[in-house]
């Protein structure tokens, strides 16, 4: 059996699945999260605007409203070293919606999922981390309005170790990369796995939804190598700064103007793909007026 073209892990994939089908999602997140059930699930607009125009603007993937908590879902196939720091913002901004004169604790639980598809932690074996803010020697909990999660696909045990662990089960459906892997999840005798495959079956089917995750797929490698590209500038040319002004000045300084250039380079491949200023400022962490300035060089 071969590769699938359209896997979960891919975040257009993923956004497809399960907010075009409600009842997979309530039922993956009653799982997940270990809720005993979910009575309200809606589905909320995924473009976060900040309150002052001078803030980040970001993009979630699935953002939902369950039963008064706020939820945002993220799927990351790679690792950037600003990711725990990028989901502590995300989850910053749901948090803080709060209409005016109403009370503090009319803020809702807010809670941040996040499925990696690479190690981000690595001390530990676990596949599944959750972060709470609680006092570091008494370990008191401070509230429960935050959770984030992180569930890291790379260290899930396969399907036949998953001792009926719901958990498992989507984590595996969600990593699945071949016909033989969904194929199993399909063979399991609940029917909302047999539904959530359905689906995927169905997109490998739509020739026009496949070429949009190829086209996605070139487009991350794209930035991932250009991503890297600055990382090997950076260190080559800080090292011979470094030899000139000082090792570290140098490093500092070489890195920093190796990730500028190939941050313009990006930039200028993705405008002439005709990606949106605000979703090019997301994902490079420029300002909309630092693009439109490249975009004129």
């Amino acid at each position: 059996m071969g590769r699938l073209v359209v896997r979960p892990k891919i975040d257009i994939a993923f956004k497809k699945i399960f907010t075009e089908n409600l009842e997979l999602l309530r039922l993956m997140l009653i799982d997940i999260l270990k809720l005993p059930k979910i009575d309200s699930i809606q589905l909320r607009p995924n473009e976060v605007t900040p309150a002052n125009v001078d803030e980040k603007f970001c993009r979630l993937d699935v953002r939902v409203t369950v039963d008064g908590r706020e939820i945002d879902i993220e799927i990351q196939l790679h690792n950037r070293d600003d990711f725990r720091a990028r989901s502590l913002y995300y989850w910053a901004l749901l948090y803080t919606h709060l209409p005016v004169g109403d009370d503090y604790e009319k803020l809702p639980q807010t809670i941040v999922i996040n499925f990696v598809d690479f190690t981000l932690f690595g001390e530990t074996n676990d596949f599944h981390s959750c972060f709470v803010p609680m006092e570091r020697n008494r370990h008191t909990l401070l509230t429960n309005k935050q959770e984030m999660h992180f569930f890291e696909l790379k260290k899930i045990p396969n399907i036949e170790n998953a001792n009926n662990d719901d958990v498992i089960y989507w984590l595996n459906f969600i990593s699945a990369e071949t016909e033989e892997q969904i194929t199993k999840i399909e063979n399991l005798p609940k029917q909302k796995y047999k539904n959530a495959v359905k689906e995927v079956k169905k997109l490998n089917i739509n020739d026009d939804f496949k070429k949009n995750v190829v086209a996605r797929e070139i487009q991350h490698r794209e930035e991932m190598s250009a991503l890297n590209a600055a990382k090997r500038v950076g260190r080559e040319e800080g090292r011979e700064e470094g030899l000139q002004q000082g090792l570290e000045k140098g490093k500092e300084e070489g890195r920093e103007e190796g990730k500028l250039e190939a941050k313009k380079e990006l930039v200028k491949k993705l405008l002439n793909r005709g990606r949106p200023i605000e979703e090019i400022a997301e994902d490079t962490g420029l300002t909309p007026e630092e693009i439109e300035s490249i975009a004129k060089e």
